[in-house]
């Protein structure tokens, strides 16, 4: 049963499942439906399951080739291919009979989109071009698109302002594990901007600009807010939690070395949270 969790990768599903509630919430503040919050998150979660649990298959080969991956299932042999399909496949049935039936439509078709940009695209890309970043980083925040479908069947402003926000988060996180693991990503073949470009200036450059385009897309939710205070809340959120992001970008830019990518990934991991809290606070109140 372990091996089973393991294929979830549940830590980065859970967070996936927060963006999601948090842009339901925040698309349609004034009522919020709990049966298709309920069902929602239990359909973005088996998604999440799947898509994950179909990446391990996809990069069983590569995964053995990593010492930081060589322990998942399939290379460990907790798991066989077969057994990781079927689970995989389950749960993407099973998510889109929940949001089909349960949710809407559009999300369920968006759930679908998400599932294979990230299985079918981004993951056989990382072997291919750096550009699969890219790639991932819209699979990566489509949840908060889905979200939104779930409460509205539209796409506010407020979500696609999360949904760039959620984009340009990734690059800088996704540089500092790339940095840190540059060595094991090239031993596996996958092409990352730290193996592409080892002295890591192309990675810091990228950083830098995507926290700026975080910050600027943070703030777009302006337009539409309720009262001035409102504005002047969502602004200072907006800047007190990108301001150190920012800064710890600049450093890893000036000078990537493992110090640096370490406080880059620590600023990453502490924003999104805040930034959701934020959201959160300014639409709720």
């Amino acid at each position: 049963m372990s091996a089973f969790v393991e294929l979830t990768k549940m830590r980065i599903s859970i967070m996936v499942v927060l963006t999601f509630v948090v842009a339901a919430i925040v698309s349609q503040p004034q009522f919020i439906d709990p049966w298709i919050m309920l069902w929602g998150t239990v359909g973005c979660l088996l998604i999440c399951f799947s898509g994950n649990a179909m990446n391990m298959y996809v990069e069983r080969k590569t995964d053995s080739l990593m010492p930081r991956t060589a322990g998942r299932p399939l290379p460990a042999d907790k798991l066989t291919s077969i057994e990781v399909l079927i689970f995989g496949a389950a749960t993407f049935v099973a998510s889109t009979a929940i949001f089909w039936n349960l949710v809407n439509w559009q999300t369920a078709v968006c759930a679908a989109v998400n599932w294979i940009v990230y299985v079918i695209v981004y993951t056989p890309l990382k072997r291919k071009t750096w550009f699969n970043t890219e790639i991932g980083a819209v699979a990566g925040a489509l949840p908060v698109i889905m979200g939104a479908l779930a409460t509205t069947e539209t796409v506010p402003l407020v979500a696609w302002a999360f949904f760039g926000v959620l984009v340009f988060w990734q690059f800088p996180h996704f540089m500092a594990i790339a940095w840190k693991y540059r060595h094991e990503y090239k031993a596996g073949g996958l092409q990352m901007l730290t193996v592409v470009d080892p002295s890591g200036k192309r990675a810091g450059f990228k950083s830098v600009v995507t926290c700026v385009l975080l910050i600027l897309c943070s703030l777009i939710p302006v337009v539409e807010v309720r009262t001035i205070f409102h504005v002047i809340l969502l602004v200072t959120i907006s800047l007190i939690v990108g301001a150190p992001y920012l800064k710890a970008s600049i450093g890893f830019n000036a000078d990537p070395n493992d110090i640096t990518a370490k406080k880059l990934m620590r600023s990453s991991l502490l924003y999104l949270p805040l930034y959701m809290a934020g959201l959160l606070i300014v639409y709720l109140t």
